[in-house]
């Protein structure tokens, strides 16, 4: 008789492993965004909770598909591999397949765009705009054809998804117009988040030349890489003091300078590096710093209304 063979089963990932995923440390860069638009709104008079807290999970949920998305199609592609130091690596060492990979991106963009729709009830159907742009570059930061970060287009459409969308939308859904105060806080805080990516590429400087995947520091070459970290760390800062003193944003935002001693120290260590490894400390000094800026930022502009 002859020998039947069988299909090796599909594996059923514990939730720690859907989690793991998700890269749970890479959603920091989405709270600093929303809690400072809407701080700028809060500033200028208006703050609804639910609406706060909807527009929250819905950037969330589509971080969380935009990383499940970059594992899914870095696989695809082949621009990762099992020693890749920035992959999850649970294709590749069977605690996922692809496809379930895949199925987490889509579900969480379904739940992002339920979300969305609550908001489109609660402010009205611009807001779809945002909602649209951000899955876009979302899904063809990785995917064909387009493939926004094997082209170098990485760094400038994280600064306008997480920066300038993220931040703007976070006020525009708690006051429907456009505003300068809020298109400024923007800034800084698309530049430390260009920052976490930046730092990001830095890491895989040496797996995204073997695959030529061209990033920025793949183009101009790795002290560029992190160079241009420690410009946008200095630009974040610069930006808060010229609108400050310009009157854009209230003067207490100068706050900010708070973490600027750990933005120093980030800095000093990034520039000094030499063992890749040390990459990746600076990717997560990066993405707190980030977090941490945007808080003292916030907590700035909601003093400021009552000063």
């Amino acid at each position: 008789m002859e020998d039947v063979q069988t299909l090796p089963a599909q594996p059923t990932p514990s939730w720690k492993v859907w989690v793991k995923t998700s890269r749970p440390f890479t959603l920091m860069a989405t709270l600093s965004p929303v809690l400072v638009g809407t701080a700028v709104a809060y500033y200028e008079g208006a703050f609804q909770l639910v609406t706060f807290l909807v527009t929250l999970f819905s950037c969330l949920f589509l971080q969380i598909g935009t990383n499940y998305f970059n594992e899914y199609f870095d696989h695809r592609y082949g621009l990762d591999h099992a020693g890749s130091l920035g992959a999850m690596t649970v294709i590749f060492r069977h605690e996922m397949t692809a496809g379930q990979v895949l199925a987490g991106g889509i579900t969480s963009f379904v739940i992002a765009t339920l979300l969305g729709i609550v908001l489109i009830f609660q402010v009205g159907p611009a807001i779809i705009l945002f909602g649209l742009a951000g899955m876009v570059i979302a899904y063809f930061y990785s995917a064909r054809p387009f493939k926004f970060a094997s082209r170098g287009l990485g760094d400038i459409l994280v600064f306008i998804a997480m920066g300038f969308l993220m931040t703007w939308g976070s006020y525009y859904v708690q006051i429907p117009h456009w505003s300068w105060r809020v298109i400024a806080a923007s800034i800084p805080v698309g530049f430390l988040v260009t920052a976490i990516l930046n730092m990001n590429n830095v890491r895989d400087y040496q797996d995204d030349l073997a695959v030529h995947k061209k990033t920025l520091p793949v183009r101009f070459g790795l002290r560029f890489g992190q160079r241009f970290h420690a410009w946008l760390l200095r630009g974040s800062y610069i930006a808060v003091i010229l609108f400050a003193l310009l009157n854009v944003l209230p003067i207490y935002s100068i706050a900010a300078l708070l973490t600027f001693p750990l933005a120093y120290r980030n800095i000093r260590a990034v520039l000094g590096a030499t063992d890749r490894k040390a990459f990746i400390v600076g990717i997560k000094r990066t993405a707190l710093l980030h977090f941490q800026f945007g808080v003292v930022l916030a907590l700035a502009l909601v003093v400021s209304r009552f000063l």
